[in-house]
């Protein structure tokens, strides 16, 4: 039984038995970064292809779909633009949110913060990206087209609309320190700052949605983090509190005009107390399941493997950094806890970094569909 990869993919969701282990790589928290897309074209003699990132930045908001189709992943993906645009710097030095940063090795930290010291009614005024701004049709559509002239069916991702999800992006603009703050001394004013992220996700999911909804099959949440390696960074009540409602409400109103997209959720760390609520908030489709001492993976794949789809689980501090039977082995490993029954669809748990040897990202492509067969 040879299935489609879009048939795969989509078994898999749905908690059937596919032909083998669907792949996927380059979503939005599981990509490659620059410096090992280039060694890995080296490695196959080829150049990069455009549309490119801009003056070779460290970005994973591009992707090449030759090597791809090389790696054997069933998934491709359409970017709705926003994050890009919302990320390049104005004549103020700030991005589309308002955020002003400093460069910290590879990545931007943030050094200003816009609502540190904003009252509830300067929170709900303040200016955020209009979708029609930043979620073109033009280039969607073009995408799409591209897509559909390949000539296997592939299932179709729709990334995150946003880097970061509410909590996240509510730290960013009010500042870490603080919003931990607020969470507990000042819930009205987090009340605020998360209903008017939802105002602007929303909207920028609905223009995506109106453009290129009807030919998804999955689309990507933006996600945040709850935990860290050792267990949660906040309390699952504030989750409760402030967050479950809003995600709720968006993934409702994704389902409610497109039914058939299965939605994906993402949240790094050792997220195990979260698992239940995510359930609740409506997610089909949970990354990373980061490989942690803290979380028993076998333990978590049988205790909501029913409910949930695991994406991700291959471990890229590690196995990925080491010699390609480490990397072999990691496949073996995941493969077995987390494919039995269907359910899964292996990915690397977060970005491929400058630090995997470009054979390592071959070796483990070539040996999931070499050992992912049920």
């Amino acid at each position: 039984m040879n299935l489609t990869p879009r048939v795969r993919v989509l078994r898999a969701i749905d908690h059937q038995v596919p032909d083998r282990v669907p792949l996927a790589l380059w979503g939005s928290w599981y990509g490659v970064t620059d410096k090992l897309y280039l060694g890995a074209l080296r490695t196959l003699g080829w150049e990069p292809e455009p549309p490119f990132r801009p003056d070779f930045l460290h970005s994973v908001n591009y992707y090449d779909d030759r090597l791809l189709a090389r790696l054997g992943v069933d998934v491709r993906y359409i970017d709705p633009g926003s994050v890009t645009v919302t990320s390049r710097v104005r004549p103020d030095g700030a991005d589309g949110y308002g955020l002003k940063y400093e460069r910290s090795g590879l990545y931007r930290v943030a050094n200003h913060y816009p609502l540190a010291n904003a009252t509830v009614e300067e929170i709900l005024a303040y200016p955020l990206p209009r979708a029609e701004d930043v979620i073109l049709e033009e280039p969607l559509q073009a995408r799409l087209q591209a897509i559909q002239r390949f000539d296997d069916e592939y299932a179709i991702s729709g990334r995150a609309v946003a880097s970061y999800g509410f909590f996240e992006m509510a730290q960013s603009l009010r500042k870490h320190e603080q919003l931990m703050m607020d969470l507990i001394l000042e819930p009205e004013v987090v009340h605020a700052l998360v209903s008017r992220l939802f105002d602007c996700y929303a909207a920028l999911t609905d223009r995506f949605l109106e453009i290129v909804g009807a030919q998804l099959d999955i689309l990507e949440l933006p996600g945040d983090d709850y935990a860290g390696n050792q267990g949660p960074i906040i309390a699952p009540k504030y989750f409760d509190q402030y967050f479950k409602e809003p995600y709720t409400k968006l993934i409702r109103r994704v389902k409610d005009c497109y039914p058939h997209i299965k939605v994906v959720y993402h949240s790094d760390g050792a997220v195990t107390p979260f698992l239940p609520r995510i359930i609740e908030i409506g997610a089909d489709i949970f990354h990373p399941l980061e490989p942690l001492p803290a979380t028993d993976t076998v333990a978590v794949k049988q205790a909501f493997g029913d409910r949930l789809t695991f994406m991700g689980g291959i471990d890229i501090r590690q196995a990925m950094q080491g010699s390609e039977e480490r990397v072999v082995e990691e496949v073996k490993l995941r493969i077995a806890q987390l494919a039995p029954g269907g359910g899964y669809i292996l990915a690397p748990a977060n970005h491929l970094q400058a630090d995997v040897p470009p054979g390592n990202l071959f070796r483990l492509f070539d040996a999931a569909r070499e050992f992912g067969e049920y």
